[in-house]
């Protein structure tokens, strides 16, 4: 019996799941090579325009030195903290329709946001945003020279970002079975992407724990040589008789 066949494209027109949103919300965001556009908020309650100013240039220079083009910036006086966006509602949308306006895609506010205010924040501005934190540890990252270093600062980025993790264009909330990597039926977004980074934090815990015992031993060699050239250096050598 002969059997004659013909190779089948498996549906290339299948799209990935949730449109390839997914795959690109695990990959760390120090990672990615391709700028993004940012529109910067100095906001405060520094009545100072001098002061006010220099706060906005600060913020800017450390987006540049983090690689992303800044296509707009404004300045915001903070009369109120409003506990669920820091800025309420409306300038909320305000400042997401000018960021929207000017090609932005992400809003780097020079403030501390809490994980639940940045949360909220994006739910409004329908964008993702980042403080004044997160910025400035990935531009440590960024310029960490040592492996070790490097460890150091991602752990610190991590656990910055687990009590964050949250994706616009994906419900966090939604059941994740049939996805690569999760634990079938039940199993959020959020739930799924909280896993993977635990898992990385395990793993660089343990490389800085090798790293600390590495450094140890070195420290306690040094101090093994330094005391065996001073007995040799004070003993004084015997004489032939």
């Amino acid at each position: 019996m002969r059997f004659y066949s013909q190779p089948v494209h498996e549906h290339a027109e299948v799209p990935l799941a949730d449109e390839g949103e997914w795959e690109r919300l695990v990959e760390p965001r120090q990672t990615t090579t391709e700028p993004t556009g940012v529109y910067v908020l100095s906001v405060g309650r520094e009545r100072d325009a001098l002061i006010r100013q220099a706060q906005l240039q600060e913020i800017c220079e450390l987006v540049r030195a983090q690689g992303d083009p800044i296509l707009g910036q404004e300045i915001r006086m903070l009369t109120k903290s409003h506990p669920r966006t820091l800025l309420g509602k409306g300038s909320c949308q305000e400042v997401a329709e000018r960021a929207r306006a000017c090609g932005a895609r992400m809003i780097v506010l020079d403030a501390e946001l809490s994980p639940s205010q940045m949360r909220n924040f994006e739910d409004l501005a329908g964008m993702p945003v980042c403080d004044r934190e997160g910025i400035i540890l990935n531009v440590f990252l960024q310029h960490a020279s040592t492996r070790r270093a490097r460890v150091q600062v991602e752990i610190a980025q991590l656990e910055y970002l687990r009590p964050r993790i949250r994706g616009v264009g994906i419900d966090m909330d939604q059941q994740m079975g049939g996805v690569k990597g999760s634990r079938g039926p039940g199993e959020t977004a959020s739930e799924l992407l909280a896993r993977k980074l635990d898992s990385r934090l395990a793993e660089l815990e343990k490389l800085q724990l090798k790293f600390q015992r590495s450094e140890l031993q070195q420290r306690q060699g040094r101090s093994k040589c330094r005391r065996i050239a001073l007995v040799g250096y004070t003993t004084p050598a015997k004489r032939p008789s």
